[in-house]
């Protein structure tokens, strides 16, 4: 096979496989009862609810309890509402995926769908969901291990561009958008030399390099603050995307996510943006606990990303990352719980929390992990991320305890639709039961004994 007829059939076949043929779930017409569940709220320092029961309306949570449904003022609940009986099953708000690349990218060996990185260093005007591929097949996987929201991070250069939080489910990328602009992404430089297996380059090398990058931050945000306080005094200026994108992260009032895992990267990062007066948010933080105080004073939460990750270093213990998030939550840091891994296993998001809760975080609080915490830091809290009167209709009903590995999702609702659980790799499940399935009788037979040729 040539070289140019192999890249031709990749491109053809990633163009198949990206596509995928679930219809998006219609708004919600009918009241839900959804009753006798075990309800996790998420709400900070909520018990469990059992025997409890939610009712929504109109892609709307209108009534929270236990016992008997009623209505919100204790009325009779609506007649022509669909009863969902959920004994013995657990009802949780829908999960929050953090920090991720889900439908920016389909087949990495093909570039064609890969749309998670820019040219060049500085490209804040980079919105996030604008590039999201809605008929993504790794959407579907997805909301199969819950996920129903996803914070969506672009990649590449020093500052990455704009996060945004997407619902899954939609036609278009505007019906996915649920807040475009939810913070812009940075890429802080390591501080600390990295080995020869990792770079050719030596300590005096990476120390200049490091060096070149942090001015070049310094260069590019006081342009961008000499900028917005020129728009400010003027607003018939002639407007500069790059910078107009940065006005509101620059005064505070949308948040900084910055990468970073080394305590000199975090020390660093967190002293460069609160001097500035922007509002950090720390990603990855695996060197955290050492800085715990300089977190604490500034206020910086933490999205811990790949829980199920190995150690980083040999002098670590081997549950250094499984115990990263009780840490923190301990010290009195605010923390969400993201994968850190290719979007394909953004369906184990809740394997993360899982075991954050199996090695010292309150279980409640690393479900809060995943739902409320990621909402609150979106900008969402008041809509997303708990099961409260008045908030979004994006549940999940489990089997079994969401954090324990042997439950799934039987059924989810995002605004109130109700969301199909299947996908590619579910319908060749399927399909491979029944090529499979015992047979019996001379159908049998006949069946499984192959036809013998004609006699020469």
């Amino acid at each position: 096979m040539t070289p140019l007829l192999s890249v031709f059939i990749s491109i053809h076949l990633s163009g198949i496989f990206a596509q995928s043929t679930i219809v998006p779930a219609p708004a919600q017409t009918t009241p839900i009862i959804i009753e006798h569940a075990i309800i996790h709220t998420a709400v900070q320092g909520a018990s469990v609810i059992q025997d409890g029961f939610v009712i929504m309306d109109n892609g709307v949570i209108v009534s929270v309890g236990s016992g008997t449904p009623v209505g919100s003022k204790g009325e009779a609940p609506p007649l022509n509402a669909q009863r969902v009986n959920a004994t013995g099953m657990h009802l949780t708000p829908g999960f929050i995926s953090s920090a991720t690349t889900l439908g920016l990218i389909e087949t990495q060996q093909v570039r064609a769908t890969d749309d998670r990185t820019e040219f060049g260093p500085f490209h804040p005007e980079v919105a996030a969901w604008l590039a999201v591929n809605p008929d993504s097949n790794l959407i579907p996987v997805a909301r199969l291990g819950g996920v129903l929201l996803a914070l969506v991070f672009p990649q590449g250069g020093n500052v990455s561009g704009e996060a945004s939080l997407i619902r899954l489910n939609g036609w278009t990328t505007d019906d996915l958008a649920v807040v475009p602009d939810a913070g812009t992404v940075l890429q802080w430089p390591s501080t600390e030399p990295a080995p020869r297996w990792i770079t050719t380059k030596n300590a005096q090398e990476q120390e200049k390099e490091r060096r070149i990058t942090l001015r070049a931050f310094d260069d590019f945000f006081d342009a961008a603050q000499a900028y917005s306080k020129a728009r400010a005094a003027d607003p018939k200026l002639s407007v500069d995307l790059r910078f107009e994108r940065l006005r509101d992260v620059l005064d505070g009032s949308r948040p900084l996510f910055i990468e970073a895992a080394s305590a000199g990267q975090i020390e660093s990062a967190i002293l460069w943006s609160t001097r500035r007066g922007m509002k950090p948010i720390l990603v990855g933080g695996k060197g955290a606990p050492a800085v715990v105080d300089l977190l604490l004073a500034h206020k910086v939460a933490v999205i811990v990303q790949g829980v199920l990750s190995l150690p980083r270093f040999a002098h670590e213990d081997y549950d250094s990352a499984y115990t990263l998030p009780a840490r923190l939550a301990a010290k009195g840091i605010e923390v969400a719980i993201a994968t850190g891994d290719e979007p394909s296993n953004d369906r184990n998001l809740v394997h993360h929390a899982a075991m954050a809760a199996s090695f010292g975080m309150p279980r409640e609080d690393a479900l809060a992990a995943i739902t409320r915490v990621p909402a609150q830091l979106c900008g969402v809290g008041d809509r997303y991320g708990v099961i409260v009167v008045g908030y979004s209709a994006t549940l999940l009903l489990h089997d079994g305890d969401p954090l324990e590995v042997k439950s799934s999702v039987r059924s989810a609702w995002l605004d109130g639709r109700s969301i199909e659980l299947t996908s590619h790799q579910t319908e060749l499940k399927e399909k491979y039961e029944q090529k499979y399935a015992p047979k019996s009788g001379a159908a049998a037979t006949s069946d499984s004994t192959p036809a013998k040729s004609p006699a020469p």
